[in-house]
């Protein structure tokens, strides 16, 4: 797969290299692996206004672990980028401002290349949806929580069975109570 920063070259039009590359630019929500572009519309009070603009060689917005790959932020025009450096499991990593008529793209040689429109943006890591690992008394505790949950169910479902019993048989001897006969 081609990407821009394997194209990257001093003086390279960035937008002129992405439009060969057919690069899609998107206005609104996006996602590119763990990375998320999100309109600083729909982020709440995760956007800071940015101020430092990001240079022709680009901002790494994710650095790769252990080996992997980096997220970097490319742009062309006026696009401003400040990293968030938060508290550990703090999922934000900044704020973006792509100006009138500017591009920015984020880069990855796994996942590619996805434009980013002018516009205000905060910039997060996805949240890992795996399972969590458990100390063995937690695991005790939550197949305890499971357990009584099903008692409770039981519990419940034979009440409202007995209730249901009770009910049928006053209604049977409310109408055996009533029924009288009458000779012609």
């Amino acid at each position: 797969m081609e990407i821009l920063s394997n194209v990257l070259s001093d003086g390279a039009d960035l937008a002129l290299l992405a439009a060969e590359l057919d690069i899609p630019t998107i206005a609104g929500l996006q996602h590119q692996g763990d990375v998320s572009v999100i309109p600083a519309a729909m982020a709440g009070d995760d956007f800071r206004e940015p101020v430092s603009p990001v240079p022709a060689a680009g901002v790494a917005v994710v650095r790769g672990e252990a080996g992997g790959h980096t997220h970097l932020l490319l742009a062309a025009g006026d696009v401003r980028h400040d990293a968030r450096e938060g508290a550990p499991g703090d999922i934000a990593l900044g704020s973006l401002v792509v100006g009138e008529g500017a591009t920015a793209w984020l880069d990855h040689p796994e996942h590619g290349n996805t434009g980013i429109a002018p516009g205000r943006y905060v910039l997060r890591r996805k949240r890992e949806m795996a399972p969590r690992v458990l100390d063995p008394g937690a695991r005790r505790r939550r197949e305890q929580a499971r357990k009584l949950a099903r008692k409770e169910a039981a519990r419940a479902q034979a009440a409202r069975e007995q209730a249901e019993r009770e009910r049928v048989e006053r209604e049977r001897a409310w109408s055996d109570a009533n029924v009288r006969f009458v000779e012609d």
